[in-house]
């Protein structure tokens, strides 16, 4: 069971930046060749550094290996929460810190889009393997 939760977790960590790194590069355009090359520097500073928290997100979510333990699997809310709870709460934090800032919905509106494509990836492939595991299991 360990081995098959091992696998999981680096499918997750793969399809996660993945699918992050695909979005962020639309996102920072970074084959546009007319920025300056200190704007492509900086550009590409800030998408290593996105992957770079996707990856940590990612490492930290080795509460996946608490379904190892029988009462936690055997629990539809707790298995979920072992997959699920630290990349929704990371977006949920996100999106309350965007809120305590004053500033017009365009500035907003593209924060969230940035939060977005960090979290929700590694969330949604999340929930798609703890829906495979539980049909799996039960």
């Amino acid at each position: 069971m360990t081995v098959y939760f091992l696998k999981v977790w680096f499918l997750i960590l793969l399809f996660s930046l993945l699918i992050s790194g695909i979005f962020l590069y639309q996102l920072f355009e970074i084959q546009d060749t007319t920025k300056s090359w200190w704007l492509i520097i900086l550009t590409n500073l800030a998408y290593f550094f996105a992957l770079k928290f996707v990856l940590l997100l990612s490492i930290s979510s080795v509460t996946i290996f608490l379904n190892l333990y029988e009462p936690v699997r055997k629990n539809r809310f707790y298995s979920l929460a072992t997959y699920c709870l630290i990349p929704f709460a990371t977006f949920f934090c996100f999106m309350v810190s965007d809120f305590s800032i004053n500033v017009d919905f365009d500035a907003l509106k593209s924060g969230w889009k940035i939060s977005a494509m960090l979290t929700l990836p590694y969330l949604i492939v999340s929930l798609i393997a703890y829906l495979h595991f539980r049909k799996n299991t039960y």
